[in-house]
């Protein structure tokens, strides 16, 4: 009797618990964020080039609060690694071209889909304006 009991009482837990999305997997987030410098007035591209210790942020499935963050290498490149399955967006701050303020900013933010446990999703590449 104690032994069915156990059995039952496992298995309630072991279906109850659903993992949510977020760290503690193996499936790895990637991508690059590039800068484009502008003249004062937005119209003229000046350079080019990758965006160098730039904040990349990470939320899980429908929250909106940031869960994780990273800075961008030398080459602009970054990585979320050990995700589980599930929805993210992933964004990185510009300045905002079309202001009239020049300290205004926007959030630039992709939206990705794990469905594979060791899957690597590789993101277009980020553009920001300086």
């Amino acid at each position: 009797m104690n032994k069915i009991l156990l059995l039952i009482t496992t298995i309630t837990i072991l279906v109850a618990c659903k993992k949510e999305p977020g760290k503690g997997g193996r499936a790895t987030i990637k991508g690059k964020v590039t800068t484009i410098d502008y003249d004062a007035t937005y119209t003229i591209a000046k350079d080019t080039f990758p965006a160098q210790g730039e904040n990349v942020y990470l939320l899980y499935g429908d929250d909106n609060s940031v869960e994780n963050n990273t800075k961008t290498s030398f080459d602009g490149t970054f990585e979320f690694a050990y995700l589980r399955t599930g929805k993210y967006k992933v964004f990185v701050v510009s300045k905002d071209t079309a202001a009239k303020i020049s300290n205004k900013t926007i959030e630039v933010i992709k939206e990705v889909i794990i469905t594979e446990k060791k899957e690597v999703k590789t993101l277009d590449d980020f553009t920001i304006f300086d």
